[in-house]
């Protein structure tokens, strides 16, 4: 007769009800000495340490690290080499738990034969069982590396891992980098962690401004934007209120005198900051031209270094798409960033009455270690005013 001995979790404390399983020191067909280290279980912030009270083989590990097991509860095996799997399923298939801690686990006697089923339930342990299930691999499918073919941990993982793989060669289609790409992203990841961003929100109307460009588009050659109109009372805006058109370079504060604005423009490859010079003295008309020529370059890969360098603030407009509002990340050395959505029918309140009105959302992104939170303000307040003015440049 041979012995199969249980390895069940120890009642260490008078007031320990579980235990948390850390470590198994021994793997699974490991010999096990008398006194031999098995497993540490931590319970009540306690690091207890399992010693073996018999020698054998550890045949079954069926807990798994990290979780929480009752007192009593079966954590594995030892065996003597000449008792069959058979008999080790029967055992655990047979064993009850809540073993009196004053007692203690009862080694089995079995017969040195045993058949069971040759099906998966009859090759596996209940550790592997659950492994099987949580990642939706069909244990019927396997053919078991173990001892006397039983699967193991292993096999269930690497089923998955094969069948994960296959999916994902599926449903992925993996993309290099592009140097632009990689460039892009080197950029906003330095930006976003070193620059102590500050954000501040404003609604505009937006009819007046809207009335005008039907004009302008009636009388000029050159079909203008909403964002080009933008663009120019942006440009405005800067002058009056020069705290935000600003660089950081090293310890300097580089203060412009004029709007060189640069535009966030999206090409396939990823978004290029193109810059208008001095846009303050431009017409409406010439912006639109500029922006036009600039968004060509960029889309056919042609901007060059003069073209994407200079800029004192920047524009990022994605209204186009239907978004409404959003944050930008700054661009640096520029010290600030307006996100503009795009235009809304809202309900305001005009001379104490619900009137309709276009309304467009404005968030700027300021660099807090150049750019104050009322020197933000004052540009956007300026903005507003700027958009709500009677007159825009006039031009071609």
């Amino acid at each position: 007769m041979s012995q199969i001995y249980p390895i069940a979790v120890p009642k260490w404390g008078i007031e320990m009800v579980e235990g948390t399983l850390n470590t198994w020191n021994k793997r699974e067909g490991d010999a096990v000495a008398r006194g031999d280290e098995v497993f540490d279980m931590e319970s009540d912030k306690i690091v207890n340490v399992w010693e073996s009270p018999v020698s054998g083989v550890l045949r079954r590990i069926i807990a798994t690290e990290g979780d929480a097991h009752p007192v009593g509860a079966l954590l594995g095996v030892i065996a003597s080499a000449d008792v069959s799997d058979a008999d080790i399923d029967a055992f655990i298939a047979g064993f009850g738990g809540g073993t009196s801690a004053a007692t203690g686990p009862k080694a089995a006697p079995v017969s040195s034969a045993g058949a069971g089923p040759n099906d998966a339930a009859a090759r596996t342990n209940p550790v592997v069982r659950k492994l099987a299930q949580e990642l939706g691999v069909d244990l019927n499918a396997l053919v078991g590396t173990g001892r006397n073919g039983r699967i193991t941990q292993e096999d269930v993982q690497a089923a998955a891992a094969g069948s994960g793989d296959d999916a994902a060669a599926q449903a992925v289609t993996i993309i290099p980098l592009s140097a632009t790409r990689r460039t892009i992203a080197r950029r906003l990841t330095e930006a976003k962690q070193s620059i102590p961003h500050f954000y501040l929100g404003v609604d505009y109307e937006l009819d007046s401004l809207l009335a005008q460009r039907e004009q302008l588009n009636e009388a000029g050659a050159v079909k203008v934007s909403v964002n080009d109109l933008l663009i120019w009372c942006v440009a405005q805006a800067l002058v009056r209120e020069p705290g935000v058109n600003v660089n950081l370079v090293g310890d300097d504060i580089h203060q412009f005198k004029h709007a060189n604005i640069s535009l966030a423009i999206a090409t396939d490859d990823g978004l290029y900051p193109a810059t208008i010079r001095r846009a303050e003295s431009l017409s409406v008309g010439q912006i639109a031209a500029a922006t036009g020529a600039l968004a060509e370059k960029a889309r056919a890969g042609s901007l060059t270094r003069d073209d994407i360098s200079g800029g004192s603030f920047t524009v990022s407009n994605l209204g186009m798409f239907g978004v409404n509002n959003f944050t930008a990340i700054i661009n640096p050395p520029m010290g600030a960033i307006l996100a503009l959505g795009k235009g809304q029918q809202k309900v305001v309140v005009k001379a104490g009455a619900p009137a309709v009105a276009t309304v467009i959302s404005a968030t700027l992104s300021c660099d807090h270690r150049i750019i104050d939170g009322a020197v933000g303000a004052r540009f956007l307040q300026v903005l507003g005013e700027v958009i709500a003015g009677p007159a825009l440049g006039a031009g071609p």
